[in-house]
C-alpha cells in the first residue's frame, strides 16, 4: 500500500496529462496529489517520510513557478532536482562518515530479525558513491528524454521508465547484497533453557 501512496501524485499526473494534454493543469493536480500524500501519510503515521516532504517542496516551489509562469519547464525540471538533492544528501553523509545507505540497508534488515548483514566496513563507501552517481545518472536521463523526445514521451518514461529503471537498481542492489546476508541460528542453549 505504501508504493501506491509513494507513486499516487505521479500516476494522477500522468493520467491527468493524458486525459487533457495540459501540462499547466497536470501540474495542478500534481500538487493536490502531493498535498493528499502528506496529509494522508499524517493521519496513517502520525509522521510525514523525510523523502515525501523533500519531494513536496520541490513539487510546491518548481510546480508554482510552473503555474505563475504558465511555462512547463520547471516542472520537467522537477525530478531532476529531487534526483540530485537525494545524491548531494547521500555524498554529503558519506563525507561525513554516516553513511545513509548503510543506515538504510540495515534498517530494511531490521524489518527481518531472522537474517543478519555483514558486509565488509570497506564496501559501503564505494555502494553508497554507486547511488549518489545512480540519483545524479537519473536527474540527466530525465533531462535528456525531455529535451530529445519530448513532452509526450517525458511524460510517460516519467512514470514507466524511471519505474523499470529504479526496479532493475534496486534488483541488482538486492543482489549484490544478498552475498553478505545470511540467517540467524538460533541458539540452542536458550531454547533448551526455555
Amino acid at each position: 500500500m505504501k508504493q501506491f501512496f509513494d507513486f499516487f501524485p505521479v500516476m494522477l499526473f500522468v493520467v491527468a496529462y493524458y486525459m487533457s494534454k495540459d501540462m499547466i493543469l497536470s501540474t495542478k493536480v500534481l500538487l493536490a496529489a502531493s498535498v493528499v500524500q502528506i496529509a494522508v501519510f499524517w493521519l496513517w503515521k502520525r509522521t510525514v517520510e523525510k523523502m515525501h516532504l523533500g519531494t513536496f517542496v520541490v513539487v510546491l516551489v518548481m510546480g508554482s513557478l510552473t503555474i505563475f509562469l504558465d511555462d512547463p519547464i520547471f516542472i520537467v525540471w522537477k525530478p531532476s532536482i529531487v534526483n540530485w538533492s537525494v545524491a548531494a544528501v547521500l555524498l554529503v553523509s558519506l563525507l561525513i562518515k554516516k553513511n545513509l545507505v548503510r543506515k538504510a540497508a540495515e534498517g530494511f534488515l531490521k524489518q527481518t530479525p531472522h537474517l543478519s548483514l555483514n558486509m565488509p566496513e570497506t564496501k559501503w563507501a564505494p555502494m553508497c558513491l554507486i547511488w549518489v552517481l545512480y540519483f545524479i545518472a537519473l536527474g540527466v536521463i530525465n533531462l535528456f528524454v525531455y529535451f530529445t523526445y519530448g513532452e509526450d514521451f517525458w511524460v510517460t518514461f516519467k512514470l514507466v521508465g524511471f519505474t523499470i529503471i529504479n526496479i532493475a537498481f534496486f534488483i541488482g542492489q538486492f543482489v549484490y547484497l544478498s552475498r553478505y546476508i545470511s540467517e540467524i541460528k538460533p541458539d540452542n542453549n536458550q531454547e533448551s533453557q526455555g
